[in-house]
């Protein structure tokens, strides 16, 4: 593999990792909408019922799934940074070797 190879590799691994975070963002975001739609609900069969709706799940569901979407986030983390360094080891283990031939 040349090294030029190499550091194309690095760059798309870069921007697919820029993609995943932006997508994972967006995911947290619409989530978070979507569980505080869950709660202005939750409040009003409460408000309805006089407090005995039984439907305050949805805040140990929201917890549940950020801690999820933010396990994911770390994990990928971890795998673009060994992903990259791998990557990172190859392009100088290259450059080691094309220094080392000799140019008669």
């Amino acid at each position: 593999m040349k090294i030029t190879e190499v550091e194309q590799k690095s760059e798309e691994l870069r921007i697919q990792e820029r993609q995943l975070r932006q997508s994972l963002e967006n995911f947290n975001s619409e989530i978070t909408q979507s569980f505080q739609r869950l709660m202005e609900i939750e409040d009003e069969l409460e408000r309805r019922n006089h407090g005995n709706s039984g439907y305050r799940e949805t805040e140990q569901k929201r917890k549940y799934i950020t801690q999820l979407i933010e396990n994911q986030q770390k994990e990928q983390a971890l795998q673009f940074r060994k992903a990259s360094q791998q990557l990172e080891d190859e392009r100088k283990n290259l450059i080691k070797e094309r220094s080392q031939l000799s140019w008669d």
